[in-house]
């Protein structure tokens, strides 16, 4: 599949004016053309729906969270129905040099292969497998991931993963980027050395990030009380935390958890540049 073949769309509000032009000036710094899609915001979404799938996860959503949820859904309807891979960024991802030369052989082989792939660093460890490691061109390999923790700021994926999501999002919603990745439902690989990286992951690596880190969403949110009106919450987060023993057991065997690979100068770089 040819780079003009592959659609990159970012998540952005309308206020958000600064990173709007950060994402636009990235594009054409690398020659990519970046669509943009303006983000819902909790007004966008019925007020029945919206209270209704705010009690779905494992602790209240917040109405900026549901917000960004519904965006990304938008986008898995719109790989469902160009029925072509979507590379699905946030408007504080900084990406990579090597993003435009990895994006002409992502979809291809490994797009039949995972249902998602994961594009950024996120500082965070997660479950990989030992083996079955697929190399790319530019240096690039798409790692096979058992279980994937966090992360929805840059990732493509196929049609196929885009249905499996939007059949568990029909009754439920959550944090985009936990349920992306919730009961293991995708087959997930990991691009290595990462294509993308948050601004405030970079700046948490101890290098200066090109915008501001601000978070759009706003302050994380508190876990619910022991009050017995919070019991499906709790329940909610027991069988996640329950899902994760056979990841944690295949450690001893077939199963690794470290932090993907990625080079901090493909981003610097990028950053000092813009």
């Amino acid at each position: 599949m040819a780079l003009e073949d592959v659609s990159l769309v970012f998540i952005n509000l309308d206020r958000a004016r600064d990173r709007r032009a950060f994402m636009e000036d990235q594009g054409a710094r690398l020659g990519l053309t970046l669509e943009r899609l303006s983000a819902f915001g909790p007004d966008d979404i019925a007020k029945a729906e919206r209270e209704r799938l705010a009690a779905s996860w494992e602790r209240p959503l917040s109405g900026a969270e549901l917000g960004l949820f519904f965006s990304h859904k938008a986008l898995w309807e719109r790989c469902c129905e160009e029925m072509r891979p979507l590379v699905i960024l946030e408007d504080d991802a900084v990406l990579s040099r090597r993003l435009p030369a990895s994006l002409a052989s992502l979809p291809g082989e490994a797009g039949e292969r995972f249902d998602l792939i994961n594009l950024e660093y996120i500082g965070r460890r997660k479950y990989f497998g030992r083996t079955g490691a697929m190399p790319m061109a530019e240096g690039l390999c798409i790692s096979q991931v058992a279980r994937d923790k966090a992360g929805s700021a840059a990732y493509l994926v196929t049609p196929r993963g885009a249905r499996k999501l939007l059949l568990a999002a029909s009754d439920r919603a959550g944090p985009s980027d936990a349920f992306l990745f919730a009961s293991g439902r995708l087959v997930v690989g990991q691009a290595e050395p990462a294509l993308a990286i948050q601004a405030h992951i970079l700046k948490a690596e101890g290098f200066e990030p090109p915008i501001d880190t601000t978070s759009q969403i706003g302050a994380p949110r508190r876990r619910p009380s022991l009050a017995p009106k919070n019991a499906p919450y709790h329940w909610r987060r027991l069988a996640t935390q329950l899902s994760l023993l056979p990841y944690q057991a295949g450690r001893l065997t077939r199963l690794t958890m470290r932090k993907p690979q990625v080079d901090f100068s493909d981003f610097v770089s990028a950053g000092e540049d813009g």
